[in-house]
């Protein structure tokens, strides 16, 4: 895994830009039944009926607000790839963090190494690779965070 190259940035920027086209235009649409669903005067003659909207309306809503999260998304993988986000595009923050605490980790062995002066060279720290796969950023070019980051991510959100 490695950064992205021109190219391959200038191909998920145009993907990211079709997503983002496409998703504004479905959640204009289903604003507009939201609406539409909201503006019909309800009947008192068929309460099922009337559950039966209140219930597609609220379907609807959450289906907006999930699109919208998604907008948002990949807004953001845009802003990254003109370099004016948090991170880089097609890094895995959480993988970042972990890289740079092994490397504080690993200077605060050397150190202590160097004091005691050990006969054995302490090993170096696992290289910790901080670049989402390229496949995954194909399928999913806004992805935040590598699959492993993603899943912890998600347990933590079903857990809240």
């Amino acid at each position: 895994m490695s950064k992205p190259t021109k190219t391959e940035l200038t191909k998920y920027r145009a993907l990211l830009e079709r997503q983002l086209a496409s998703l504004r235009g479905d959640v204009g649409s289903m604003r507009d039944e939201a609406l539409r669903a909201s503006d019909q005067e309800a009947s008192v003659d068929n309460l099922a009926d009337q559950g039966t909207d209140n219930y597609d309306q609220g379907f609807m809503l959450g289906l907006i607000e999930n699109e919208d999260e998604t907008i948002q998304h990949i807004e953001e993988a845009l802003d990254r790839i003109d370099g004016k986000g948090d991170w880089e595009f097609g890094v895995c923050p959480m993988c970042l963090e972990e890289a740079e605490n092994a490397k504080k980790k690993d200077a605060a062995k050397k150190d202590s190494a160097k004091k005691a002066a050990a006969k054995k060279p302490a090993k170096p720290a696992a290289k910790t690779d901080a670049w989402i796969p390229k496949p995954r950023l194909e399928y999913l070019p806004w992805a935040r965070y590598c699959v492993r980051h993603q899943e912890a991510e998600e347990r933590n959100r079903d857990s809240a």
